[in-house]
């Protein structure tokens, strides 16, 4: 695993990047990111490039064993550029322009912005892509991050109604499609479409609070962003990918923060990179960021570009608390157990200066190594001692299913908001598969459901006919398949279907939504899930599709007018059997029904108890079965274990129980059966 921190030599005096290199070396890391903001230093005046400096700390840190990821540095563009080409500003949904000052104040749109980008992405292909010293490349820094995605420039509303008469060809299709006769909104050309003034961009203001706009419009204004957004990082990764054969990346911002399709962003891509700022203090390091990951290209091993290093200040003012002594440590190994290929700390030592000044890093301003980069020192022979695991192979056979278009389309038009959060639900969902005992992957819509025997469909609000088909498929050849609540309401036009729901899969279903409802604080009601032996009690939550069908009844109302009608249906259909999940349950209520359906899929049970701030993680090397073994409780515990199993790390046998240090973990072997 490469491991390590990002570096800043631009910011260094001589003195100080002589004491700071000592300690890199000493760390015994074996990776460090740099110069994704040094754009001014790399090329101060245009044409003249100067990368003297950052090559001799590549040189120094290569030759005692610390490879380096090289950045383009096109999230921060110089003085020179921004003053002598203002139409390269960025332009946000409001009409205003932003200044030079900050960062991502550019439209990743304008051609002479692709083009100074295309000159500074070649200088570096040409100068790192054959450096031995070096292991890859990351693209800008978190596109689309700070409300930069959506970029409203005249390039831009030129390209998006462009954009749009390609896709639909004729304006009448598209007004018949987007159903632009409401509110009289129909168009005579497509120069007369402009982006829409709302958007969903997180930390950007609206112009107009209360205006009304066409669903089909903001859902294309989206979609066409990203492609964008896309389209602008694909002309640096060619060109990288011209001068080198290291892995080229980029690094996004959470699952969907920044609204770009990263399951169409990395097509072009090595492989998927991310930041990742969990808490570390007494709290659960949330998992389902990492199974995103590695389903984002097809299992493949991951980069966390920037991980969480400690506390103090923060960027934003309000500060973060420091990590439990060996939360770093547990954290790092969580990354390992789930796929990550690399892991570095942000940052290697704290900021005296700038926007994020006195931020949280691994060193202190003043230098001096605390318990963090012990830590850090420890973490590194830790993972050199599980590097024979690294190859160990997934074997999952449960899978959550998401998908951008519907996440989009329930941000423009949300439902129950802010009670139901699309992410947040796919992201309980897997935390509660987990939990029952049971290790999901996370795939988009185009992924390979046949290798799973079980797929979970959190709220699949726009579904295409192609989708309708590939499901009926799925659960047809012998698949187990829970779909939940608001599934098969719209098309790709983020447009109503009219006719039952789920539309096209109620035959699969079995059922047909009959009534639809918010559920509030003011409207609970109970419901009785009946799994033949097991029964159980739940509230219901969030959203209500009322059921009707052929399907059998497990779960009906209690009472209200809604009492002994279903709301969650079990249905047979061709080799696999398709559920229907009409409402939230309790967190218990679910978990019962998780176990329920894995038995159903002929799922095997992890032998090793999971719980809440348990988490337990299978790999299988050579027929061998691994489990990592994570305590996020705030104290000292132990998990049950159904078989023996070998301790990897200190060398002992468990029959009963593992114990488990606070912020402790465990490698463990299942014992060879005799």
């Amino acid at each position: 695993m490469q491991y390590g921190v990002s570096y800043y030599p631009e910011h260094k005096s001589p003195e100080e990047l002589e004491h700071d290199i000592e300690l890199l070396i000493a760390s015994k890391i074996n990776t460090v990111r740099m110069g994704e903001f040094a754009w001014c230093r790399m090329e101060p005046r245009e044409g003249e490039y100067q990368f003297e400096w950052l090559e001799d700390v590549v040189e120094r840190l290569g030759e005692a064993g610390i490879r380096s990821i090289i950045c383009t540095p096109t999230a921060c563009p110089p003085s020179w550029l921004v003053y002598r080409y203002p139409e390269v500003l960025y332009v946000d949904n409001r009409g205003e322009k932003r200044p030079f000052g900050g960062r991502r104040f550019y439209c990743y749109n304008n051609p002479t912005y692709r083009e100074y980008s295309r000159k500074i992405a070649k200088e570096l292909g040409e100068r790192f892509g054959r450096n031995p010293y070096v292991s890859g490349f990351q693209i800008d820094n978190e596109p689309a991050q700070e409300a930069s995605g959506r970029c409203h420039c005249p390039v831009c509303q030129k390209k998006f109604s462009g954009w749009l008469k390609e896709k639909y060809q004729t304006i009448e299709e598209y007004n018949r499609r987007s159903g632009n006769i409401f509110w009289g909104q129909e168009y005579e050309n497509f120069d007369q479409i402009k982006p829409p003034v709302n958007t969903i961009e997180v930390s950007a203001l609206q112009s107009l609070p209360v205006y009304f706009e066409n669903p089909t419009l903001r859902l294309e204004f989206e979609r066409f962003s990203s492609d964008s957004q896309i389209e602008y990082q694909n002309i640096q990764a060619d060109i990288l990918h011209a001068y080198s054969d290291y892995p080229v990346t980029t690094n996004g911002t959470g699952l969907a923060t920044n609204s770009i399709n990263y399951y169409e962003s990395t097509k072009n891509l090595d492989c998927y990179g991310f930041d990742y700022y969990p808490g570390l203090r007494d709290a659960a390091v949330d998992s389902f960021p990492y199974a995103f990951a590695r389903g984002v290209k097809g299992g493949a091993p991951f980069w966390v570009m920037e991980f969480m290093s400690g506390g103090g200040h923060r960027f934003g003012g309000s500060g973060r608390v420091q990590p439990n002594p060996g939360a770093l440590k547990q954290a790092v190994l969580q990354s390992f157990a789930h796929g990550a290929d690399m892991m570095l700390h942000f940052q290697f030592r704290t900021f005296p200066f700038g926007a994020e000044q006195l931020n949280y890093a691994i060193v202190d301003m003043d230098g001096i190594p605390r318990r963090r980069y012990y830590e850090m020192q420890d973490t590194a022979k830790l993972l050199r001692q599980l590097e024979p695991l690294e190859k160990a192979e997934f074997a999952n056979r449960a899978a959550i299913c998401v998908d951008y278009d519907t996440y989009w389309a329930l941000r423009i038009k949300p439902v129950n908001d802010p009670e139901f959060k699309y992410l947040d639900y796919a992201g309980r969902l897997y935390r509660l598969l987990g939990e029952a005992g049971y290790n999901a992957d996370v795939i988009g819509y185009d992924g390979d459901f046949s290798q799973y025997k079980l797929l979970v469909l959190p709220a699949a609000f726009i579904t295409t006919k192609s989708m309708q088909q590939k499901l009926r498929q799925y659960v047809k050849d012998g698949g187990v398949l829970l779909a939940t609540f608001l599934t098969s309401v719209k098309n790709e036009d983020n447009v109503g279907y009219t006719e039952s729901l789920p539309a096209g899969l109620t035959d699969v279903f079995g059922t047909v939504v009959e009534e639809v409802e918010p559920v509030f604080k003011s409207n609970h009601a109970a419901v009785r899930l009946n799994l033949g032996k097991v029964q159980a009690i739940s509230e219901d939550g969030m959203w209500c599709d009322l059921l009707s069908g052929t399907a059998k009844s497990i779960g009906t109302y209690r009472e209200e007018y809604k009492k002994d009608a279903m709301v969650v249906g079990e249905n047979e259909f061709g080799k696999g059997k398709a559920y229907y999940l009409g409402t939230d349950l309790e967190n218990e209520v679910l978990k019962v029904l998780f176990e329920h359906l894995c038995q159903d899929a002929e799922i095997q049970k992890n032998p090793i108890q999971s719980r809440p701030k348990v988490e337990v993680i299978h790999r299988v090397l050579n027929g061998d079965d691994y489990y990592y073994v994570f305590n996020f409780t705030a104290q000292d515990t132990e998990v049950d274990v159904e078989v023996p199993v070998y301790d990897y790390l200190n060398l002992c046998t468990y029959e009963n129980k593992i114990p488990l240090e606070q912020n402790g973990f465990a490698v463990v072997k299942r014992c060879q059966r005799t």
